[in-house]
Order: C-alpha cells, then sequence, then structure tokens
C-alpha cells in the first residue's frame, strides 16, 4: 500500500505541473493571480501575517466545515487537517469527541489539543455544540511554539475557533441555513449463517447460544413465553402465543413459531432510520466601527434507536464598536441540549448494552419481531435483555446548560501602544435522571423457570456544575524600526479560575414502581459506592507571558515568547515554572527575484520550545485526601482512610521540547503548493504512576520519572489542475506520520498497565511504542508455526502478554478534492489509516455464544479441525507438521468448548488489523443566479446534497467488528472497540442556504 500511495502522489504531482503547464502555454483565461496576503490569528488573538508565522498552522474555512452539512463542528474536521486526529469515545445520541494534534507526549496526562473560542479557552464538548454555521474559520495550529503562549494548556496544539463578526457594511443582512439528514447503519459484524440457537447440537428456545442444529427450514418455536398475555397482571405461559405452523416436537411453548433458517440481518434492521433537522438563522448588522450578530439554532436528532433524541437550542450574540480611542467587544453564548435515551445504569456493565444484547442472539432469531414485547425484558432467551425491553424500562433524561459570556476592553494609548482586556466567564450545570423498571418472572414455572431472572429497580440522579474564570490583560507594542524593521511586543498576565461540584445519589428497589425520586428508593447506594458522590472541587493559575516579533524587510521573521505560571495542583515548592520559545521565518522569493513563474514562493521556518505540562496531577493529588473505606458502613458506623492515589510532595511538571522545520512552496503562481514539516518532541521528567504497597497508607505514587519521544512528520500537496474564468478544480493531498516511544517508565518497573481485559491489556514499556497492545498468544516455532498441545489439541499459551501492536494509527492519508463550475460545486474528503491494530472485544462475545464467523466455518458435527499452520510434538525434542491433531476434538460438544470457553483467552484472537479507508464526505450544491435570485428580494440561494461515511473499508480480519476509530477508553488506553458502541451510520442530507 506504501508503494502504491507514493505512486500515486508522484502521479499526481507530475500530472498537475503538466496540465498547469499546458494551460499556461495556451494562454488562456486562467486568473493566476497571486494569493493575497493572508492574516491569520493565532495565540491570544494575535494577528500576524503567512510569511511570519514560524511554526506548522492550518486554516479551515468556513465553506470547507460546513460543505457536507455537519451539524458537529468537531466531525467536519475529520481528514482536513494532516497531522489531526479525531476519535470517537461515545457514540450514542450524545456522542463524545477527542482531538489530537502530532501523537501522544504523556502517559498519565492529557493528550487532548486545546480549544480556544474567540480567544479564550474552551473544550472540544463545546465546540461539538456550537452550530458550524456561526463559524468564520478554525486555525489548527499543529506546532507548539505557536502555542507556547498559552503554556501548559496549548502544550498539545491548539485548535482557534473564530466565529462570525457583523457585517461592516451599514445594513442589515439575514441568512438561513437548513440541514435535513437521514441517518442508517453502515455495518454490523458478519456472523456464521450455519448454526442456530441451541447448545451441544441441542435446539434450546431459551438459548442465547447459536450452538444449535444445523439450519434445516422446519418450523421452529421461538422465544419465551414470560409476559401478561392476558393483562391480568400475572406472568402466565402464552397457550395462544403460536404463530402459523406447528412446532418441531417437543418444543415449548413460545413467544412465536418460525422457519429455522439464519435472518443474517436482522440486527441491521433492528435500528431505524434515524433524521436530523439543522435550523439557524443568523443576523447581522454593522458600519463602519462597529458591528452585531445574532445566531439562533436549534438542532434536533431522532437516532437510530428508538426513542433515543436530543433537542439542542443554541442562542448566540456578539457585538463590538470603537469610540474614539475605545474599543468595546463581547458576545453572550448559551446552549441547551435535552437528550432522552437508553443508558447503562451505574450498577451495571456493558454486558447490559444493547448492541451487546442485540449481539447475544443466534443469527436465526427473528429480533425484530419481538418489538411488540416490549414487557418481557428476555424474550429470546434467559440470560441477556431483551432490547425493547431496556428501550422502554430503562430510561435516561439528560440536560445540560451552558451559559458563555465574554467582555473585550481595549485603549489606544498612542498609534503604536494599546491595552486590553479579555475576561471569559463560563458556567455549565447538567442533570441526569437514570432509571430501570423491575421485572419479576417469580410467577413463571414454565422450562427454564431456574434460569430466569430477576431485575430490580433502581433510579440515580447526577448532578454536575463547572464554573471557569478566564482572563487575559495586553499591553501591545508596534514600532518601524526604520523604513527596514518592523517590532511587535505583547505583554500580558492570564488568570484562570476552575470549580467543579457533583453530586451523585441513588439506589435500588423503588417502594412504588413507576415513581422515580430519591425519596422512594428503599436501598440507597452503600457509602462506599462509587456512584455515591458529593464533591467540590477547585484549582486556579497564574502566568505572566511575552511575545516578541522581529521582522526585516517583511522576508526575515523572529519571534520568540516566554511565560511563567503558577499552579494550584503542584506543590508550592514547584508551582513556579517558565518556558521560553525561539522560531524563524525566511521568505526567499521576497528577498530576491527568482525570475519566472515555476517557482512562486517559497518558506523555510524552524523553532524550539519548552512547554510544561502539569495535567498528570490531578486536583488535590498533592494532599492527603481521605475517602470512606470498603465494608463501611458497618453496624451503623462509617471508617474513613487515605486516599490511595497520591503525588510525590516534591512532583513537579512534565516539559515537552520541541523542535520543528517547516517547508512552504508555492509554483506557477500558487497553482500547485507544498507544505512540510518535520518535528520531534522530547518528554523529560514525565508524570508515572508507581505501584507501591500498600502497608505505606497508598497503593500508587505519582513521580516525575518517565521520558518520552515523539517524532513524525505532515505534509500537504494541493494543486489547481484547472482554473478558468468558470471551472476550478482544487486537489488536496496530505500525509502525517507519527511515533510516540517510551523511552523510561519507573526505576522499578519497565512497564505501566494503563487498562487490561483477561488476555490483553494496553501498557507503556520502556522502549516500545506507545500506547502498545499486548496479549496472550499462541506460541510458535522458529518458522512461525503454531504449536499445538496433542493431549487436548488447543495452542499452547504463552506464560506472558506479548508485543501485538500499537492503538494509534503511524499514518494517516487524506484526500480532498473541490470542482466548480459556474453555480455548481462538487466536493469529496476520504482517508486512509494504517499502522496500527486495536481489540475488537466484540469478537470475544460472539465466539462466547457461537455467532463468530471462524466457528461457522467448522464442521462441528465432525468435531474440531486442525488448526492451520500448526505443529506438534515428534517425540525427539522438535516439532513436526500438525495434520491430525484437532483443536476441538473429535464430536460437536468438545468442538464448540474452544470457541466458547478457549478462543478469547488467546487474546491475539482478538486482535484487528486498524486499517481503514473511509470516505468521509461527498458534497454537490448549486446556487441560483444573482440575477434570479435578487428580484425575489434575496441575495444568495443554495440547495445541496451530501454525503457523510457513504463508504468504508476495514483490512481483511476486521469482519465489521468494529471501527479502529472508536475507543471504549476516553483517556490514553487506546485501542479497544468495546461492546457497548453502537455501529457507525452513514449520513444523506439536503440542505439550502438562503441569504437576504
Amino acid at each position: 500500500m506504501k508503494k502504491l500511495t507514493n505512486s500515486v502522489l508522484v502521479i499526481v504531482l507530475s500530472s498537475s505541473f503538466a496540465v498547469v503547464s499546458a494551460q499556461k502555454t495556451k494562454q488562456d483565461t486562467a486568473k493566476t493571480k497571486n494569493i493575497e496576503e493572508v492574516v491569520i490569528t493565532g495565540a491570544l488573538g494575535i494577528k500576524k501575517k503567512a510569511d511570519a508565522l514560524t511554526s506548522a498552522q492550518q486554516v479551515v474555512s468556513a465553506e470547507q466545515l460546513n460543505q457536507a452539512g455537519n451539524p458537529n463542528a468537531v466531525q467536519a474536521l475529520v481528514g482536513k487537517v494532516a497531522g489531526l486526529q479525531i476519535n470517537q469515545t461515545n457514540s450514542s445520541v450524545n456522542s463524545s469527541n477527542s482531538i489530537q494534534l502530532r501523537g501522544i507526549r504523556t502517559i498519565t496526562g492529557n493528550n487532548d489539543a486545546l480549544v480556544v473560542i474567540d480567544n479564550v479557552i474552551s473544550s472540544a464538548s463545546v465546540l461539538q455544540t456550537l452550530p458550524p454555521d456561526a463559524i468564520e474559520s478554525i486555525n489548527i495550529i499543529k506546532g507548539a511554539q505557536g502555542a507556547a503562549l498559552y503554556g501548559a494548556d496549548g502544550v498539545n496544539g491548539v485548535v482557534i475557533v473564530k466565529t462570525r463578526q457583523g457585517a461592516k457594511n451599514n445594513r442589515l443582512s439575514v441568512s438561513y441555513d437548513g440541514t435535513v439528514d437521514f441517518e442508517t447503519v453502515a455495518y454490523v459484524p458478519k456472523r456464521q449463517s450455519k448454526y442456530g440457537q441451541g447448545w451441544n447440537n441441542t435446539r434450546d428456545q431459551y438459548e442465547n447460544g447459536a450452538f444449535g442444529p444445523a439450519f434445516d427450514g422446519n418450523i421452529t418455536a421461538y422465544g419465551l413465553p414470560m409476559y401478561d398475555y392476558n393483562g391480568d397482571g400475572v406472568i402466565t405461559l402464552d397457550g395462544l402465543g403460536w404463530g402459523k405452523g406447528t412446532p418441531t416436537s417437543g418444543d415449548n411453548p413460545a413467544a412465536m413459531v418460525m422457519p429455522y433458517i439464519a435472518r443474517p440481518n436482522e440486527i441491521k434492521k433492528f435500528f431505524r432510520t434515524g433524521t436530523t433537522l439543522n435550523n439557524s438563522i443568523t443576523l447581522n448588522a454593522g458600519g463602519e466601527g462597529k458591528y452585531a450578530l445574532l445566531n439562533l439554532n436549534n438542532t434536533r436528532r431522532d437516532f437510530i434507536v428508538q426513542d433515543d433524541k436530543s433537542n439542542k437550542t443554541s442562542i448566540l450574540f456578539k457585538g463590538g464598536a470603537k469610540v474614539n480611542k475605545f474599543t468595546f467587544e463581547g458576545g453572550i453564548n448559551y446552549i441547551r441540549t435535552d437528550v432522552k435515551q437508553t443508558p447503562l445504569m451505574y450498577d451495571e456493565n456493558s454486558n447490559n448494552s444493547i448492541f451487546w444484547n442485540l449481539l447475544q442472539s443466534s443469527p436465526d432469531i427473528p429480533i425484530t419481531n419481538y418489538k411488540n414485547y416490549s414487557d418481557n425484558a428476555f424474550a429470546w432467551n434467559l440470560f441477556y435483555q431483551n432490547p425493547y425491553w431496556r428501550i422502554k424500562h430503562v430510561r435516561e433524561d439528560y440536560k445540560r446548560d451552558f451559559f458563555n459570556a465574554t467582555v473585550g476592553l481595549g485603549y489606544e494609548i498612542n498609534k503604536h501602544i494599546n491595552v486590553k482586556y479579555t475576561g471569559n466567564l463560563q458556567q455549565t450545570y447538567s442533570t441526569s435522571t437514570k432509571h430501570r423498571d423491575s421485572f419479576l418472572p417469580t410467577q413463571y414455572n414454565g422450562p427454564g423457570a431456574a434460569d430466569a431472572k430477576t431485575i430490580t429497580s433502581a433510579y440515580f440522579l447526577d448532578k454536575r456544575e463547572w464554573f471557569d474564570y478566564y482572563g487575559d490583560l495586553m499591553l501591545n507594542f508596534d514600532y518601524d524600526l526604520g523604513s527596514d524593521f518592523n517590532l511587535k511586543v505583547n505583554l500580558g498576565h492570564n488568570y484562570q479560575d476552575h470549580r467543579y461540584q457533583i453530586t451523585q445519589m441513588g439506589g435500588t428497589n423503588l417502594a412504588v414502581e413507576g415513581v422515580y425520586n430519591i425519596a422512594n428508593v428503599t436501598k440507597p447506594l452503600p457509602a462506599s459506592s462509587t456512584s455515591l458522590t458529593n464533591g467540590t472541587y477547585r484549582r486556579n493559575s497564574h502566568a505572566v507571558f511575552a511575545n516578541l516579533d522581529l521582522a526585516y524587510k517583511n522576508f526575515l521573521f523572529l519571534n520568540a515568547t516566554a511565560r511563567n505560571e503558577w499552579s494550584s495542583v503542584l506543590p508550592k515548592n514547584n508551582n513556579s515554572y517558565f518556558y521560553p520559545s525561539v522560531g524563524v521565518s525566511f521568505v526567499p522569493t521576497k528577498a530576491w527575484d527568482f525570475g519566472g513563474n515555476l517557482l512562486s514562493y517559497m518558506k523555510i521556518s524552524g523553532n524550539w520550545t519548552r512547554v510544561g505540562n502539569s495535567s498528570g496531577v490531578s486536583w488535590y493529588s498533592i494532599n492527603r485526601t481521605t475517602e470512606l473505606a470498603a465494608g463501611f458502613p458497618f453496624n451503623g458506623y462509617n471508617s474513613y482512610r487515605n486516599g490511595m492515589v497520591q503525588a510525590d510532595q516534591n512532583i513537579r511538571p512534565e516539559f515537552v521540547t520541541t523542535y520543528e522545520a517547516n517547508l512552504d512552496l508555492g509554483f506557477f503562481k500558487d497553482r500547485i503548493k507544498f507544505t512540510g514539516s518535520i518535528y520531534q518532541q522530547d518528554t523529560k521528567d514525565l508524570i508515572t504512576d508507581q505501584t507501591t504497597s500498600t502497608a505505606s497508607g497508598i497503593n500508587t505514587k505519582k513521580l516525575n520519572i518517565g521520558q518520552m519521544r515523539s517524532k513524525g512528520a505532515d505534509i500537504n500537496l494541493g494543486f489547481v489542475p484547472i482554473k478558468t474564468a468558470d471551472f476550478r478544480w482544487d486537489v488536496n493531498v496530505g500525509y502525517s506520520f507519527n511515533e510516540s516511544r517510551v523511552l523510561k517508565v519507573t526505576d522499578d518497573a519497565k512497564e505501566v498497565n494503563l487498562q487490561s481485559g483477561t488476555s490483553w491489556g494496553i501498557f507503556a514499556q520502556e522502549g516500545a511504542l506507545f500506547p502498545l497492545i499486548k496479549t496472550s498468544m499462541m506460541e510458535r516455532d522458529e518458522q512461525g508455526r503454531i504449536k499445538i498441545n496433542p493431549a487436548n489439541g488447543l495452542p499452547i499459551l504463552t506464560s506472558e502478554l506479548q508485543n501485538a501492536g500499537i492503538a494509534v494509527p503511524k499514518s494517516i492519508y487524506s484526500f480532498t478534492t473541490n470542482i466548480s463550475y459556474k453555480g455548481f460545486k462538487l466536493g469529496a474528503v476520504a482517508d486512509f489509516r494504517v499502522g496500527h491494530v486495536f481489540v475488537a472485544d466484540i469478537k470475544s462475545g460472539l465466539a462466547f455464544n457461537g455467532s463468530l464467523w471462524d466457528s461457522g466455518e467448522v464442521k462441528r458435527e465432525e468435531g474440531g479441525f486442525v488448526m492451520p499452520n500448526s505443529v506438534i510434538p515428534d517425540g525427539k525434542g522438535g516439532w513436526t507438521p500438525n495434520t491430525t491433531v484437532k483443536t476441538g476434538g473429535n464430536n460437536y460438544a468438545t468442538a464448540i468448548s474452544y470457541f466458547s470457553t478457549k478462543y478469547a483467552t488467546y487474546g491475539e484472537n482478538l486482535l484487528a488489523d486498524g486499517r481503514a479507508f473511509k470516505i468521509r464526505e461527498i458534497s454537490f450544491s448549486y446556487s441560483l443566479s444573482k440575477n434570479i435570485v435578487r428580484q425575489y428580494g434575496l441575495e444568495e440561494v443554495t440547495f445541496g446534497v451530501h454525503a457523510r461515511n457513504p463508504f468504508e473499508k476495514f483490512a481483511d480480519n476486521n469482519l465489521n467488528y468494529s471501527d479502529p476509530e472508536t475507543s471504549f477508553y476516553a483517556g490514553n488506553a487506546k485501542g479497544v472497540a468495546g461492546r457497548s458502541q453502537y455501529p457507525n451510520t452513514r449520513v444523506y442530507g439536503f440542505t439550502l442556504n438562503l441569504k437576504f
């Protein structure tokens, strides 16, 4: 694939040179003027010419962001910026995403990029609720030097969002942006289609297993008659529950009877077509020295799961004015989010998720026929819940209110000096109530009654409040030093105050069914429960900073920054830390005349940055806090112990030192543009969790011990093969490479386990790439052949977990193209991720219940199978090819035991190649002629259609088990696609844009 990709790049570049040269030779109507001087808003709102940037940055325009009508601004960035990786950590109706730039720099701290909205620190969760049509541009600061002024907050790069400002043309402008989306499930795991419900080759209508006989088409009983059939309040056998036809002799009363055949599409059919309606109205007004903007947005989403829905309303107001020497700016943003969904309760695990319950069905179960059995908790088996019952009886109501107010006041002391203060207050309130109804099958005494489960009712309340204040005071200087030099200096102070409060309570056994209130809980959570919480937290920081920009004749630029920060999460003796940066930029094409149009632009830049990072130290971890001991209350008494995780009293921030070199080239008046960066990031004093003896009173101590190195490259190649008065074709090819290696963990340990399952773990291991997936594996000989134990036919298991690969892609290739002809526009975005593996946890469940594709390829009636490429002992101390010893024995019962009990113990069986090719977006739009629309009092009318994620291709050993981008864990333990995530969706929709 690498050779193929490189060949394509060469062909594309060669072809673009040829096409552009041919177009120039013919002297057609191409308008190939040089691009105007671009001004980019960087850290702390400081504006610079693109020539003066000394670090890698890339701007995504509003048009690029909105071309496919994505209502989520974070997801709309996917595939459009080299070095930017966005992963979905929650695939529910209220999905969440993480944003990472250029890999990983810390093991225990935060690796997500900083999000800044209108010059104040925000978050990815706020950005994904901000209406994309309210955004003017997003500047991605990849290089650490460009983000150094943000200090520890900007160590992972910065996503700077600039929302739209009001018009400045002395008139009122009104625009409407509307989108209708239709969402369907893209795929579900491929399952075997030869064997049906049962166990040990025997039909059993109450089993979740697919270890029954081979399909024969006979009429067969399905499901449990465990529901109140006649409405008298008593759960009875459904003597009238038979469907058409006569069931096989020996079957028990059931919910329905159906032919015994495979129904491969039932899981996919369970999910409905979801819809999203997104409507925005924007009012712009303004004139010389003043502006105002009001954006009103509502987004309603009906999810692919019945009754799961979200409703988001956003109000954004911005305004500004300049009066004499004073400048006033301000903004208010309110976002209300309401979500109704089927959750996991606090006393449940992923085995109770809807998707997992669906997968615990054999391939013949007519799942969608149970839609009307929503009061039967165990529709087709006695072990896993009916998803229709969960939809009706397990619910969450989530409400979130976000308030954001910003005020900016500036004063021009003279034409060279001005001062500005920006203050921002953000408050967020969220309330979540979850309830579960009971299910009491106690009056059912039919077949399988001994396995019937009682489900207890429950109610949980979760209330949270965030308070964040951000303030910047800046004194700005701008002087021309003679005719050749320009000097700009920014001096400032930053203050941040963050407060967080949480209250969680609840319990089980409601006294009155259907009354969801804490007072109705008869069995409250024990005081030691992690779901019973009442805490208040606060942290703050102060910083002083300086920025210097020196320009010489507009072709040579020097930038230097310095910041000193004081953080409350660190001990007093180490809470002050200083970090500098310096960068240079040189534009040879503006220093000398190169002649001709071949090389129209060249910029060479580089920088060095040292930034601190204290995110690995949590709030109050340097203090000896207490917590309730396990097992209490006891006999009415509580007992407290010291917190089991504590930071060293001399802990200091990690320091990340970055070296970056950049090259920008433009050919044929920028018809062809190349941007490339290489970088290295060294993290020292890595904050590492070290296991200690519990005799010390703690079990984990945070220490400054580890070291890590991350290095990589970003490349963008953009070209305009054809450009005439009416037609333009733009193409951009991107490539990014990154790998992070742990150089040291601790003095006493060579690895740290971040997350683990039965047969796998996510590790930081000395000398290895990070994050590293390790699994149990089958022993192999020197030729790579699997060693078999002839006594039981099972592969010999390694005694320790083995390195299996890294959990994040080493390389990401991206491709975007846009074609415009008069009022028509066509665009597409695609990417390809490669170089990593992931744990598809779903495979363990599919193997356990007999639905795994591999298990259907075995002729179970004949017993097990000879493991491909395996060897057995030759009796002489060596190994010989295995042709006779079966894994799974010689009968059906022993054959299924390998898949049901042994398969997942070999962690390598759960691995899947993470490579994935995806078409992210396809969009087509048409704008009516202005001469036509102005007859109706309009300025612009645009219609569009789009598709998001219409196609993906995974590696051959990933039979749609999971999307490698989804991760069950939101932190640094990436690489595990969990069983509770919903499958990916495809979106097709329409857009309408009007401007008055």
